[in-house]
């Protein structure tokens, strides 16, 4: 460690009682050539940094913290196990070696502006980081080869907010984020120039199992990752809103989604515009969205743009978006998208082939002809009205096949047109008869025989109209 003693080792503990920053950039340049520049004026020991939050060499911290500008860190600034009360904030710093947070409790973290990398190892390693207020990440640089990953935070729990808004950070050789169990009461911030680039099958991103109680929020940031998910949040929860939209962009490359979402539990609203999600290797696996929850009717995409993503999705043939999708749209009383929904679903299950058997397929493709799956029972109606029309118009054009009976005035002789409607309506109607045929009825003649074979192909179709319009209107066809 670099002696405590020394004038920049006295500022800055002195900076410490008093509350106050001790910048050592100025107005001069933060970006990362100038930082690499920095020599021993600006180089501050990470082993003093240790001691002043262990609270050896500050008796009386101001609550304020240990706030550091424009710094070169010297070593891997050691924070694991460590328990403080004295919040860390640097702000535009380097640090070559990164931080080893692993089961710290730290009132905050600030590390804003900051260049953070290791060779070989996480450059924020912080497995079960107990950290009371923010952690805030936004504008830093992470750079990382380890295949444990860039920012390490399995297991964490955060009180506050996880802020990496315009944050940058890649990893050559494993995930960017690793927030595997994470806990966050506030908000995670994922946005507004936030890019993560990572490798690895199971993401760039990953939030499997992660709880998050204000909103995660994704909004114009980036994620890529050349050979695997882009974001994986399977089983992850979040309490209020999520947010995929407005310049939002996700690379993956693996048949099980670009965006794995699925068990994920939403408990506010869902805004997604897909047109950044993208999957080169595998273009029609951009979602893994089974089992995903959320309430309220989703914002960014039209029920048309909902199914079309549902059908390209999975590969194999799935329920449940559909039914999620179409639950919020029914507790908003939209009936028409309920059935739209609900039926595109059908359509999948058969063209997906989900349905047991060419039988179960073929009778499926029957109802949803006739019925519109059970959901337009409507369709029935028509063709037995169709059935009707035809007989009428059969009964109309065989001048032969009918002729007044023995019951009428004039027997043998041609019936009237009302008369032939009549005889049309007996012969297709099922149960209601006219009467028409004790007046006219049909001949003995070549047409009439036609005619009445007709008759009974017209009754057997009226009757399976008849009778899939009551199955489906009393919702005996199945629907789902």
């Amino acid at each position: 460690m670099r002696d405590v003693h020394s004038d920049l080792g006295t500022r800055l503990v002195r900076c410490v009682t008093d509350g106050k920053l001790l910048d050592l950039a100025g107005d001069e340049p933060v970006d990362e050539p100038a930082m690499r520049s920095w020599g021993a004026s600006r180089t501050v020991d990470a082993g003093l940094i240790r001691e002043i939050l262990r609270g050896r060499l500050a008796s009386d911290p101001d609550p304020r913290g240990l706030a550091l500008r424009g710094a070169r860190i010297a070593g891997r600034l050691d924070l694991a196990n460590l328990t403080t009360g004295v919040l860390l904030q640097l702000r535009d710093c380097f640090l070559p070696e990164g931080i080893e947070a692993a089961g710290a409790s730290l009132p905050g973290l600030v590390l804003a502006g900051c260049l953070i990398e290791h060779p070989v190892e996480p450059p924020l390693a912080g497995d079960g980081l107990r950290v009371a207020g923010n952690i805030v990440l936004t504008g830093s640089v992470v750079a990382a080869h380890s295949e444990a990953g860039a920012v390490r935070l399995p297991g964490a729990r955060v009180g506050g907010q996880l802020n990496c808004r315009n944050a940058k950070i890649h990893n050559s050789a494993g995930p960017a984020l690793d927030g595997e169990s994470l806990q966050v009461d506030g908000h995670v911030l994922l946005s507004y120039g936030f890019a993560a680039v990572g490798a690895g099958e199971d993401g760039a991103v990953r939030l499997r199992g992660a709880h998050i109680a204000g909103q995660l929020d994704c909004t114009a940031g980036t994620i890529h990752n050349p050979s695997g998910f882009a974001l994986n949040a399977y089983n992850l929860r979040v309490d209020q809103a999520v947010f995929f939209w407005h310049g939002f962009v996700a690379i993956g490359a693996t048949g099980r989604g670009t965006l794995r979402l699925r068990d994920a539990r939403i408990g506010g609203l869902l805004a997604l515009e897909p047109d950044g999600i993208e999957n080169p290797s595998h273009p029609y696996a951009r979602m893994n969205i089974d089992g995903l929850t959320y309430s309220g009717i989703p914002l960014g995409l039209s029920v048309d743009g909902w199914l079309a993503l549902l059908r390209e999705g999975p590969r194999t043939y799935t329920a449940q978006p559909y039914q999620q999708l179409a639950a919020v749209h029914r507790a908003a009383g939209h009936d028409r998208e309920v059935r739209r929904i609900l039926m595109e679903q059908r359509r999948h299950q058969i063209s997906s082939k989900a349905l047991a058997g060419p039988g179960a397929r073929t009778w499926a493709r029957l109802t949803g002809l006739t019925l519109g799956y059970g959901y337009q029972p409507w369709r029935a109606l028509i063709g037995l009205f169709a059935v009707l029309m035809v007989a009428v118009a059969l009964c109309l054009s065989t001048g032969s096949a009918l002729a007044h009976t023995r019951n009428s005035s004039s027997p043998g002789t041609a019936c009237t047109t009302v008369e032939r409607v009549g005889v049309g309506l007996d012969l297709s109607l099922p149960l209601i008869k006219t009467g028409a045929r004790t007046q006219c009825d049909l001949t003995d003649r070549p047409a009439g025989q036609r005619l009445a074979v007709s008759g009974w192909g017209l009754q057997l179709l009226a009757r399976a109209f008849a009778t899939l319009f009551v199955a489906g209107f009393t919702g005996v066809i199945r629907k789902t």
